[in-house]
């Protein structure tokens, strides 16, 4: 079976503030000797089906070192990043267009793999939206509004950590997010856009390890889970 067609909105633009200067850029940082964001873009040209990726950037100088680190790889076009991830993501998605499906990924998550995309993305071509997601192994407390007490203790068989890719119809996204910015909803993904939207998301269970590079030590943890994959 051939690969489902898709485009890539990868997200390149946060300001990476909880690395507090350790390693600069991190999108951009080494990670064995490759950065991030091209691991990151790499993973999606290997799975098949990628009809070009639009990268998102924060600044002229930070797209051209993109640009290098992305050199000979898919990339359609460039997006100058909003003040936050959902600004970006709707910049992102009205530069990608409305046409067939795109899938949403943080450039910081460099060790998706290959086969974890072409399972999200055969799953929402079916449904129309579908995210990558692991099981909670850990027992979740529901805080209290002011943060000193639990609230709630939710079943942990319920309970699932939101990744990327989150893959969905072009159209419906956008409309999504445009209705989300008139109506002045903020969300951390998007598929919380879409939920508020109306629209129905399919969880999708990885096969590995797919964690956010989000602070310095994290750096040295997919260093090694990726030196894990090679000596498998």
């Amino acid at each position: 079976m051939s690969a489902q067609p898709f485009r890539l909105l990868l997200l390149a633009a946060g300001s990476g503030k909880r690395m507090q200067g350790a390693v600069g850029d991190k999108v951009l940082a080494p990670l064995a000797g490759v950065p991030v964001v091209r691991r990151s873009l790499e993973a999606f040209a290997a799975a098949g089906g990628l009809a070009g990726a639009w990268v998102t950037y924060r600044d002229e100088a930070q797209r051209v070192r993109l640009a290098a680190a992305l050199a000979g790889l898919p990339v359609a076009g460039w997006v100058q990043g909003g003040a936050e991830r959902q600004d970006s993501v709707l910049a992102g998605l009205e530069a990608v267009g409305a046409e067939g499906l795109v899938a949403i990924h943080d450039a910081a998550r460099p060790l998706v793999s290959p086969a974890s995309i072409r399972k999200v993305v055969a799953r929402a071509a079916e449904t129309g939206g579908a995210i990558l997601a692991t099981r909670s192994a850990d027992t979740v407390k529901i805080a209290r509004t002011d943060g000193a007490a639990i609230a709630d203790s939710p079943d942990r068989a319920l309970v699932w950590l939101a990744e990327t890719p989150q893959v969905f119809r072009a159209a419906d996204i956008l409309a999504a997010h445009r209705k989300a910015r008139a109506a002045g909803i903020r969300a951390t993904d998007d598929a919380s856009v879409m939920g508020a939207a109306g629209g129905e998301v399919a969880l999708v269970e990885g096969d590995g390890p797919n964690p956010k590079i989000t602070r310095a030590s994290d750096l040295a943890l997919a260093a090694a889970l990726l030196a894990g994959r090679g000596a498998e």
